[in-house]
């Protein structure tokens, strides 16, 4: 983690804790994922967090295809994620996000949006 910023930087994705409590996440563009980047998303989520159950804000908007050992990782991690937002924006982002909930059936609340201040006021309501 950059100590200055409080960013967590990988090749894959950047991630860090909002204020108020919300981890954001942004996937490198076209970059496509597995299970280890899945893991390794796990892991900065519970660096930044302290293993607590938060909210999560994923920008999907440019990202690549995901496994599916990856998304059965990410799905099942009711532990650490206490609700998803899903930021969507082209139509590869959107059938990433849809497949995700819809066959992948994440253990926590998740929902799609169009744009981050819609998908950060809906975990706001969440924490509130």
């Amino acid at each position: 983690m950059d100590q200055g910023s409080g960013v967590i930087t990988n090749p894959k994705f950047r991630m860090w804790l909002r204020p108020g409590g919300i981890v954001q996440m942004i996937w490198v563009a076209k970059a496509a994922s597995d299970l280890e980047d899945a893991t390794a998303a796990i892991a900065a989520m519970t660096e930044l967090t302290g293993g607590r159950r938060s909210p999560l804000l994923v920008d999907l908007r440019d990202s690549g295809q995901q496994t599916r050992p990856a998304r059965l990782e990410f799905a099942r991690r009711d532990d650490l994620v206490s609700a998803l937002a899903l930021i969507v924006g082209s139509p590869l982002s959107r059938i990433i996000g849809n497949f995700f909930l819809s066959v992948n059936k994440p253990l926590y609340p998740a929902r799609l949006f169009d744009n981050e201040a819609s998908g950060l006021a809906w975990l706001q309501a969440i924490i509130d």
